[in-house]
This record gives C-alpha cells, structure tokens and sequence, in this order.
C-alpha cells in the first residue's frame, strides 16, 4: 500500500511540474533579417531542445524562470531568460573570430583583439580535455598552448614542470608565476581540483607579464575557477574510475642470460655458478625465478569524485564543490588521495558596490614507501624473495648488499606519513565611484596556509645484518637492533598574504577607448619548520609506539632551524615585496592598440644597495582588417599585427643570501677546548660566508613581434609570434682570491638570451548541425645562448673564457653537452688506435681532434644540447550528433644534435659497481660480434663514455570518446544533462629513447617512477 501510495505522489509531481511548462514560439534571425533554418533550441539544465524549422521557427515547453539558449554553428550563442511571455525573437549576430574572446591580464580582463601581448588560452568548461583524468590542472595544458612546455607526471598526484619560452636563469627559479583569480598565488596547484577551473589564460611576452614585475620574468599562468551562471541552482555530479599500466615495462635477462652475462663481464669460466649464493643454488635447482618487476608492480587505480551546487541571480553568484581523488600508481607503495573543498560568493549589495568571498581548503595523502624500481632491475632471477613459507620477505635476496626492492614497503618495518595541508581565503570589494562614470576601486586580500606533517620511523628489524644464516631475524637478535631504530617527525608551516589596491578608469569617447590601472600591492611569505628527531630505543626494550614514541629515546633532538644555508626547505625565514604600478591602454576605431607600463618592485631578498627595481613595457597593434582599404580582402576575416618590448624581474635568490653569514655552536666547527675539565668545549663564533649588498634582479627584456589572424569566414585562424629575450644580471656562486679570507660569493653577473617563434593553426574543417570537426596545430622552438659569463678572459685570446667545470660555455647554450666524440668501438684492428691510446678492443673509440698522441682533454667540444629542437602537437575534435571523440597527439623532437641525453647503461654490460647485477638483453661486443655500437662485456667505463641518445619522442597523449544524452525520458528523471565517457591518457610513446620514459629522461635502472597510461569510464551528471 505504501509503494503504491509512493508511486501515486509521484506521478502527480510529474503531473504538476509538467503542467507548469508552458509552449514558448518565436522565430530566429541573423543580422541582415533572413530566418535560420537548424538553429539548436534548449532550456538550459534540461535535456528538452528543439531545432528551428525551414522558415526559422520553433516551440519548446518552458516554465516560467527558465533559460532558453539558442546555438548555431556561425553564429554567437544567445540566452533569454523567459518570463510570463509566451514568444521569443532572436536575432544571432555573426560568430566573432577568435580575437574578441575575453581573456585574463593583470589586474583584470580584456579581449583578446584589444591586448598588444602575447597570451594562449584554454576553455576548460565543458571541454573535452576536462574529461581525462588528470590529477593537476597542468596536465590538460600540455600541448594546448603554444611556448608553454608542461612536463611528465611519473607519480602518484605529482606535479609536472612547467616552462614559458626557454630557460632565463642558470641557478634561478624558471617556473612561471601563478595568478588564481586574479591575484598572485603562493601555493600550489597541486590544491585546485582541476574539475574546479573554467579557464587558463597564458602570458608569454614581457608587456603581458610586466604587470607583475618582481616575479614575472618566467611568464605567468593565470587560472580562473568557476562560477554559477543565471537561472535555476544546477547540481553536478562527475565521477571517473579507471585503471594503469606501466607501458613499454623494461625487460630485464632471465635467468639463464644472466648467467652467461655474469660470467661473460667478469671472465669467468662459461657455465660458472660457484659465484652464487646458498638460496640462489636452491633455487636455480628448482628452477624457480623471480621476475622481479613484476613483484614491484601492480595494476594501478585511479578514482575521482566531485559535486558542486551552482547558481547566479541578479545580485548574487555563488558555486561550492567538494572532491575526492584518489590513486594507487602502478608501482607499489605509491599512492595518493586529495580531498579539497572550494566555495565562492559574490555580491551586488548595491549599484555601486560589489563585494566577493572564495574559501578553498584541500588535504593530500602521500604517505607510504614506494617499491625501489632501480634496485628491481638489477636484482638476480634466482634471488631469495621470502626467507619462509610464511610470506616473509628476504632482506637480502643475492650479495653485496643490495636490498630487496619492497624492503620496508608494506613488510613493517617502517612507518611513513605525508600530509599537505592547505587553506586558502581571498576576499574583495569593488566599489564603482559614482562621481566619475568607468572610475572603480577594487581591493584583494588573500591570505593562504600550507602545512606539511611529515614523519618517518624505522623500526629495529629495518636493520637486520646481511647474511645466509636464519638467526638474523630471530627475536634476541632484532632485539639487539633497538639502538639502530630511529624515527623523525616535521613540522613546516607557511603562511603567506597578498594585499592589492587597484583604481581602474575605463570609458570610451566616441571612437576613443581608455583604460588607465592604477596598483599599489604587497605580499608577505613566512616559512618556520621544526623537526624532532629520537633514535636508539634500547633502554625502552620495544618501538611499539611509533612514531607517538619518539620521546622514549635514548637520544633525542629539536631542530627549530636548519645548517644548510642554501637549502630554504630546512629554513626559517620571511620574505616580503611591494610594488606601484601604472599602465594606460588607448584604443582608436576599433584599429590601434597601445599599451604602456610601468612598475616598481621592492624585495627584501636583495642587497640593500638594490633592493628597488624599475620595469616598464610597451606595446602596439594594428586591426588591419578594420581598416576601408582591406574591405575588398574577403578571404580574411580578422587580423591584427602587434609588437610589444617589456621588462621583468626574477627574484633568483634565498631569502638572507645577501647577508654575510655567521657560524657558531658544535656546527660551525671552531672548537676551543681551554678548561680544567675534561670533555669541555667552547665554540668560537666566526663569519662563514661574505656577503653582496649589491646583489640585485636578474631583469629579462624581451621583444615580441607577430599576428593574430581568422580566415575563410572564421574557419581558420593563426597566430604567429616571434620572440627575443635578454636576461642580465645572472646570480652566480663566483670564486674570489682567498686573500680575502673567502673562497666564493654571490655576485650577479652574466647574460642569457633566449630566441624563438611560435604558431598556432585551428581550423574548423566540417561545419554542419548534426557533425563538426575541428582540428589545431601547435609548433613552438626555442633556443637560449650564453652571451656572457664572468667577464673573464684569463688566456688572453680576446674571447671570454668558458667555465668548463660547470659545463657552461659562451656563445652556446646553458644546456649544452661538452665531452669526447664517440665514432664507434675499437676493433682488433685499429693497431694505429691501440697503440696510441692503449685502448683495448672492444671499448670506446674516441676522435682525436688535437693531433697529438692519445686522446686528451683537448680532444673534448661541444657534442649537441640537452634542450629540444622543436614541440609540435596535433589535436582532433569531432562532434557527431550526441557523440564526441577527441584525440591529442604531442611531439618533441630532436635532430641537429638537440635533445640528446647522456645514456651509458643502455649500451653497457659492466660498470653498475656490483659484479652479478642483473641487466637488459646487450649485444655487447666479441671478436665473433664486432659490434660498432655497444662495448664488450668487460668494459666498465673509462670516464669519456656518454652514449648519447635522442629523447625525441611522439606521444598519443589524449584519447576520448563521449556520449550526450538528450532523450525524453531525461526530463521525466530531473536529470538536466548526462554525459558518459570513456579516455585513454599516454596511450602510447613513439621513440628510440631507451630505458624509461624518453619525457623524464629515465635511464635503465634508475630509480625513477614510470610515465604510465590510463584508461577510464567516467559521467557527468546534473540536475
């Protein structure tokens, strides 16, 4: 009686709200008066929707508050809110080309065909890049734009690198500045759930970025998150869960070749076995072996989860989410979770007056020992995984210490903890003057927290000794461990404020437009950590405790402050900087854009002699296509030339490193042990290190020159730049006569030029109601040059000297590879070569530049770069009635000598400092296999060798396929949208890199985490 009670009420809902839908009629038109046939009529939030008919009419039930929105291909989309009327005309303008899209600058917004800069954007929302599973809102930007290098993710919840056009400073920070709606950032991205970002505007050139002076010479990256549009509360849920598999998974000798190689590199009799242990005989004789990548990977997993309630009123706009994301990687222990909260309000209490809240707080969970991925490469087949039939592990599988690869992963004997904490609150007011019309007056205060807890325990039977005997893991010998158990807990905690103050007059006079920017900000950052250290647990007789146990040492510490000086994660310290700008944008007609700057920086990291910088920039553009004489041009809709100059600056040093330093106490070293009584010792004070108050900015300027273009009625746009840049003032390390009591100082000097061109190409190549395609191209290259160095020219030849030591050479680029040229292998007959080097055949053959006899240092030169030729990156976009299929295809490319790396384990069979360590299959060189590539067995290096290789690479980066629901059914259900979705992420990697991924530069056996593919279902659902 009850259900069917239920089920009555029910269906009189679905009565009632369908009764309050009313038919709504009207006819569509475009500008000229014509009616549009196939116009997409919807009620925003809901799956009903129309289609104008052959005299651009339509109806569509509509209840009273609801939004009709109207789409057409070609056309600028249109919403009306619908009230008690009951028909609705529409007149669709023209679509605009790419250069009247809305883009974020500093201290505000323009459009794009108004701005003198640089910049690349990303839409996001509703976007079929949002729908890969990506952990950092980094990694849909990779391949996007144009000039921005986003690095590999090869962890669980890490974040790539990120890069603007090339690297500026040699020692400095080159990472980009990050804005989060529209105020300077101090965290992490890592904190911002990526389903929470709507769009991502990228400055490139020096007058975009100028704005931010002090800390903007990288770029910067200026991220926008979400808001409520107008209309009804819309309630979404997405979801995704999906797996990973390590790609392209190294395969290393099993057990038979690993003989032979063992035997082969040390010259041992062929078929020689008396070298292995007790457990690796038994096991050889029972023919068990152990592969043991294998053991240190699984099938990852991936989770994400978000919810949000958004909405927007005449006054009021609000949007609140909440997410949880979570990932087993594939190789154990590596793991992570995020929680992370975001809400935000804003207000028009009155005409005049606006103000806003956003409160975000996120949590992530790295805690957990990873698989030593290294130390599984080189294991032996017949090593000893357990030491019982009990599931314990073995320590020591084979020899020569080399410790089973899951040892204190999940086995126990340690405790790990990682927890990231983050708060942040930003808040602003914006008061509109109403004595001077376009005169407005904004202020922004965002306060932000980061927490780190750390801690990390290893119990006594961490420790047990290396061996064969099963009485080193009985209970009296791990209690005799107790004094080696050791444990560590820290604290860091920063917290950080940006105050600004910005008065903006904006109005157009006639066919004049002003927007002049007034800003005085400060921003303030204090760092503290501490760290409790306790070992030796032997008077305690257990660890039980843990970590919660590190008072029960014997010995115990509390370091309130680090001993590096250099190393700011183990520091104390604050660092502060204020700024005034001015800039003025003029517009004429619709045609000429200026823009000028000018900014003044203060920082308390510089010497008191520079702690002030000036930065000015300045930029103009020309709307060609507006002017009477490209009337007649009816192929190009839209171009503007632009050129920009500007300056910025990078605060490329510690806080404190200006200052002479000071060392004291036991760490300073300077003992006196003057006094009667035994054991006691004074400790001088002395000055460790000088001082620069002359330290200043490292100051980038740089020019950009280029277009912005849409052609073929808005079906092809490109946008070209070319950029220079020329950063001074380099901070270096610098040695200096010891006649002064000191070895080395900081002095900036130095200049690093960076040049390079830009393009992207977007077109939309089928144009129809029920299929679209859309494809885009970008290219970027980039090349840097050391100008200059120190100044010196020490051998008198008129070119400044080179500093060979730290691989930096004048008139080449900072990453440039300097070493011997390799042009082959050493047969036994190169007599000619064996006699003058002494090189035996079968190692590397060295070219002799020189002349001389043997090969020398004056036989080294420049080899090639370890920076990339060019990045070229292809995307698809296809829309076929409810189904969408994305694809992303990244590329970065050697040739020229670029992109080479340093790769000497994949060419050789020897040298990994243990003598039985396990390897990949090598067609190592023999008088039978004269190999001209890879050296013989025995050849363990010789201090010369590189093997270079290229790290060139293509990436099928994105893969996605989606579905849109819009039958009846939908309305009857509530449900206003659902979308289904199936992606592949890094679906596969095209390269001649070998070992891992070419990306990361991963060698074979080291210990560094795959680049991995993933593969996910997901739906997006609101109501």
């Amino acid at each position: 009686m009850m259900k069917t009670l239920m089920l009555l009420a029910a269906l009189f809902a679905s009565v009632a709200w369908v009764r309050a839908q009313t038919p709504v009629t009207g006819v569509v038109h475009d500008a000229t008066g014509s009616t549009l046939e196939g116009v997409s009529v919807k009620v925003r939030g809901t799956s009903r929707g129309t289609a104008t008919d052959a005299n651009g009419q339509f109806q569509i039930p509509v209840s009273a508050g609801e939004v009709l929105a109207f789409t057409a291909v070609g056309y600028r989309s249109e919403e009306v809110t619908v009230g008690s009327q009951r028909t609705v005309n529409i007149v669709l303008e023209p679509a605009s080309s790419d250069l009247d899209e809305v883009v974020v600058v500093g201290y505000g917004t323009t459009k794009r065909k108004d701005f003198t800069g640089s910049v690349g954007s990303l839409n996001l929302e509703n976007s079929p890049v949002a729908l890969a599973p990506n952990l950092n809102v980094l990694e849909a930007l990779k391949g996007s734009i144009s000039g921005l290098n986003i690095g590999a993710t090869n962890s669980a919840g890490g974040q790539p690198s990120m890069q603007i056009r090339g690297e500026n400073s040699i020692s400095g920070d080159n990472s980009p500045l990050i804005v989060l709606d529209g105020v300077i950032f101090m965290g992490s991205l890592s904190n911002i759930n990526p389903n929470d970002i709507a769009t991502i505007d990228v400055l490139k050139d020096a007058t975009s970025a100028a704005v931010y002076g002090s800390k903007s010479a990288n770029g910067v990256i200026a991220v926008t998150t979400k808001k409520g549009r107008t209309g009804k509360p819309v309630i979404t849920f997405n979801a995704s869960t999906g797996f990973q598999k390590w790609q392209n998974q190294p395969e290393m000798l099993r057990a038979a070749e690993w003989l032979e190689m063992v035997n082969a590199r040390n010259q041992y009799t062929p078929g020689s076995t008396n070298w292995l242990k007790t457990g690796e005989l038994a096991n050889m004789e029972a023919g068990h072996e152990t592969v043991w990548l294998d053991e240190v990977t699984r099938t990852g997993v991936m989770q994400n989860y978000q919810a949000a309630v958004s909405g927007a009123t005449d006054n009021i706009n609000y949007y609140v989410s909440t997410s949880f994301d979570d990932n087993k990687s594939v190789i154990v222990g590596d793991q992570f979770n995020r929680i992370s909260l975001l809400g935000k309000i804003n207000m028009d209490i009155t005409k005049w007056l606006e103000v806003g809240i956003d409160a975000g707080f996120s949590k992530r969970d790295y805690s957990g020992v990873r698989a030593n991925v290294g130390a599984a490469q080189t294991m032996s087949p017949y090593g000893v995984m357990y030491r019982d039939d009990q599931g314990n592990l073995e320590k020591y599988p084979y020899t020569q210490s080399s410790i089973n690869p899951l040892w204190g992963v999940d086995d126990n004997t340690r405790d790990n903890e990682d927890f990231l904490y983050n708060y942040r609150l930003n808040t602003y007011a914006v008061v509109k003057l109403p004595w001077v019309e376009g005169l407005s007056y904004r202020v922004n205060y965002l306060l932000n927290q980061d927490e780190t807890h750390y801690g990390n325990f290893y119990y006594e039977d961490y420790y047990v000794q290396e061996g064969e005997s099963p009485d080193r893991y009985a209970p009296a010998t791990i209690q005799g461990l107790l004094t080696n158990a050791n444990g560590t807990i820290e604290k860091r905690k920063g917290n950080s404020y940006v105050w600004d103050n910005i008065l903006n007059f904006n109005r157009t006079f006639d066919r004049h437009a002003l927007d002049v920017t007034l800003v005085a900000t400060r921003d303030q950052l204090s760092y503290e950590r501490y760290l409790i250290t306790g070992r030796d647990f032997a008077a305690n007789g257990n660890t039980i405790l843990g970590l919660q146990g590190l008072h029960k040492a014997t010995v115990q510490r509390f370091d309130y402050d680090g001993t590096n000086l250099n190393d700011m994660n183990t520091r104390n310290y604050e660092r502060s900087n204020i700024g005034y700008l001015g800039r003025i944008n003029y517009a004429f007609a619709d045609k000429y854009y200026v823009t000028g700057s000018y900014r003044r920086d203060g920082a308390s990291v510089f010497g008191a002699n520079r702690k002030w910088g000036d930065f000015f920039g300045a930029g103009l553009s020309w709307r060609i296509t507006n002017e009477s004489f490209m009337e007649t041009v009816n192929v190009l809709d839209d171009l503007k030339l632009k050129v920009s100059w500007g300056q910025n600056g990078n605060q490329g040093l510690n806080p404190y490193g200006t200052l002479s330093a000071v060392a004291n106490a036991a760490s300073g070293g300077a003992r006196y042990e003057f006094s009667d009584e035994p054991g006691k010792i004074y400790y001088g004070l002395y000055q460790g290190s000088l001082g620069n108050a002359s330290l200043g900015w490292e100051k980038t300027s740089s020019w950009n020159a280029g277009f912005e273009s849409a052609w073929l009625d808005n079906r092809l746009f490109a946008d070209v730049d070319l950029y220079f840049a020329k950063t001074t003032d380099q901070i270096f390390v610098r040695t200096i006569p010891v006649m002064t009591g000191f070895k080395t100082m900081l002095t900036s000097m130095g200049q690093v030029n960076n040049t390079g061109i830009e393009a992207t190409v977007r077109s939309i190549n089928i144009q129809k109601p029920d299929l679209t395609w859309s494809t885009t191209v970008t290219f970027w290259k980039n090349n840097n040059k050391l100008v200059s160095l120190y100044g010196e020219d020490l051998d008198g030849d008129g070119v400044e000297d080179d500093d060979i030591a730290n691989g930096l050479f004048i008139g080449e680029s900072i990453s440039a590879i300097y070493g011997y040229e390799q042009i082959g292998i050493v047969q036994e007959g190169d007599t000619e070569y064996i006699e003058l080097t002494g090189a035996a055949p079968g190692a590397p053959k060295y070219r002799d530049l020189d002349g001389e006899p043997g090969i020398t240092a004056a036989d080294r030169k420049i080899l090639g770069d370890e920076m990339e030729n060019f990045r070229l990156n292809f995307s698809s976009n296809l829309s076929y009635k409810n189904f969408g299929f994305y694809v992303m295809v990244t590329g970065t490319f050697g040739g020229n000598n670029r992109y080479l790396r340093s790769n000497p384990s994949s060419y050789m069979s020897s040298g990994t400092g243990r003598f039985n360590d396990n390897l990949h299959s090598i067609p190592y060189w023999t008088p039978e296999n004269p190999s001209n590539v890879y050296p013989s067995a025995t050849f363990a290096g010789d201090g010369r060798f590189l093997g270079l290789q290229s790290r060139g690479f293509v990436r099928v980066q994105d893969v996605t396929l989606s579905y849109t629901f819009d039958q009846p059914w939908m309305s009857a259900a509530h449900i206003g949208s659902l979308k289904v979705f199936a992606t592949a992420k890094n679906l596969g990697t095209f390269t001649n890199w070998f070992g891992g991924d070419p990306e990361t530069g991963a060698r074979i056996r080291d210990n560094v985490m795959p680049v991995l593919s993933t593969y996910s279902l997901g739906v997006n659902l609101s109501f």
